[in-house]
């Protein structure tokens, strides 16, 4: 068995153990499965390990907690990133309502009220006429079935 995997994994607690308790093949690898570019195979290519060896890694529960809580964490950064952002947006967008190009201003305007609640009303409207099967078949035996009946006297 692999010594690393078989390291003491995280109690029922609800907080995560720091990063630095994994081994530093196990802190590489969530550094890099936490960025998304790379598959499972090419991080095991990457580690020399087995992708077996990763599969039971992602199983355990101190990497479990550790990847979410790194994930709430670059959450709660990147919004407070968009909300220290907002002002200035807000800023861009009064600016761009008086730019003396037309198409700019009106899609600045727009925007603006989309996000105030204002947005146009968008309706489809849908016609449809649901007939039975029989008036179907009734339609299609009338367009390709041309009958013509003769009626003949036998005393002819």
């Amino acid at each position: 068995m692999d010594t690393e995997t078989s390291l003491v994994e995280q109690s029922n607690d609800e907080e995560a153990l720091p990063i630095s308790t994994l081994p530093p093949k196990m802190q590489r690898f969530v550094h890099l499965y936490m960025t998304g570019q790379y598959t499972m195979t090419k991080l095991a290519a990457l580690l020399e390990v087995h992708p077996n060896t990763l599969t039971k890694w992602l199983k355990r529960r101190d990497v479990q907690a550790i990847i979410t809580d790194m994930q709430k964490t670059t959450h709660d950064m990147v919004g407070a990133q968009l909300k220290a952002l907002s002002l200035k947006a807000a800023n861009k967008l009064d600016a761009l309502i008086d730019s003396p190009i037309d198409g700019v201003a009106l899609n600045a305007v727009k925007d603006i009220l989309d996000r105030a609640g204002h947005k146009p009303r968008q309706e489809i409207k849908v016609d449809k006429t649901v007939r039975t099967f029989e008036e179907r078949l009734s339609d299609l035996i009338d367009r390709t079935i041309d009958v013509e009946y003769k009626v003949i006297d036998d005393d002819e």
